[in-house]
Formats: structure tokens, sequence, C-alpha cells
């Protein structure tokens, strides 16, 4: 999975396990969303979290130019002829989200901060990204930014509470020049052709085959 939608995947995954109780459900799952939920298009259910994208970073202070050359046969790339390998180095990024928790009831929100509190463990936090990396153990550097308590009173009288968390996290990441000169390609022309049967033909081409 290409970068940036590895660690999109990789924090929706690492949130999906919160659950909290009440007098009515002893394990109410947390649902997790990207954005605010549209209730034209899902139902809004409390509790739920949703994950935001503040911004993407380069990261220059931890940025090191040149090759790395692989001679174990341990490298990303299969051994070919017995030959050395090289690596560029890849480009350093710091991916900066914002989570956001909603809940109505004391005991939901005193639950989930509980349960936030050690999924994000100050500066001390990973995220599993085996969709980038490609092992199941592989795991990035993921830092507590800030966390700020923002409760609001909605309704005619401000009668209804929404109990909110709001936590920015930093997580440590980098992009290979390899894998964004690879990366897939959307399709940009659809061209309608008869063959030798007079029937039409769908055919897709990409923006840099395109004639001039």
């Amino acid at each position: 999975m290409p970068f940036l939608l590895a660690e999109d995947a990789a924090l929706k995954t690492h949130l999906a396990s919160i659950t909290v109780s009440d007098e009515k459900n002893a394990n109410r799952p947390v649902g997790v969303w990207f954005g605010y939920p549209d209730t034209e298009i899902r139902t809004q259910t409390y509790p739920f979290i949703t994950i935001d994208l503040l911004g993407i970073r380069s990261a220059t202070e931890r940025q090191a130019a040149g090759f790395i050359y692989d001679s174990d046969r341990q490298g990303t790339v299969a051994p070919q002829n017995n030959r050395y390998y090289e690596y560029e180095i890849p480009v350093a990024y710091d991916l900066l989200y914002q989570i956001t928790s909603y809940s109505r009831h004391p005991r939901h929100d005193r639950a989930i901060i509980f349960q936030l509190n050690q999924k994000f463990p100050g500066m001390r936090g990973h995220l599993s990204v085996p969709n980038d990396l490609g092992t199941a153990t592989a795991k990035r550097h993921m830092f507590l930014e800030s966390f700020v308590k923002a409760d609001a009173a909605e309704g005619e009288n401000g009668n209804k509470r929404t109990l909110r968390n709001i936590y920015t996290i930093r997580v440590v990441s980098e992009m290979t020049p390899s894998a964004a000169a690879t990366a897939i390609r959307g399709v940009d022309v659809i061209s309608l052709n008869r063959n030798a049967n007079n029937t039409w033909v769908e055919t897709t081409v990409p923006d840099d085959k395109l004639p001039v």
C-alpha cells in the first residue's frame, strides 16, 4: 500500500479495538471514521472517533542523501546474479493527524480517554504499518503532540452535551523515490473504438501515454 494510504489504514486499525460499557451494553464498540460522519451518508451513533489529516511536513532535520548498499542479500529486492543492490535513501516526512472522540455519556468519555492515552503514550508511541513496510511486525514512531478537552453544550437550551477530546499526533514516515515513480496512475481517458467485428471496444489510456 502506498505512502500515506498505509498510515491511514494503520491508524484506523490502531483505533478499531476501543470499546465502552454502560447499563445497556457491556461491550459497546466505538466507531472510527475519516472525517465527521455525514448524517446523509451514515448513521451518526455515539460514541465515535474521527481521523483527520492536518498536514504533511518535510522532516529535513532527519533527512539524509545518497544510497544504501545491500550486500547481505536481505534487502527488499530479491538477489539477482549475485550482485550488490543499491537503494536511494527515502524522503523523510512527518504526518500530522487529529484524532477526535465524541460521546454523550460521561462514563463513555472517561473510558475513551483512558484507552486513547494508552494508544498514544506521549513520546513513546508506535504504529504498526505492515501494509507499507512489508512485514507483520513493522512499526513507525508516533508522538502525542497535544491533547485538548473540548466539551460543548448543544440543543435549544444547551441541554445536550457533546463530550469531545482532541488528540494531535505525529507519525514518522518516509517515501522512497522508487515508490513515487511507480505509483499507480489513474485513468485519464477512455477511448471507444470499433473492432473488426464492428463492435465497440473500450480502451483506457493513462495521461503519460497520450499522443502529443
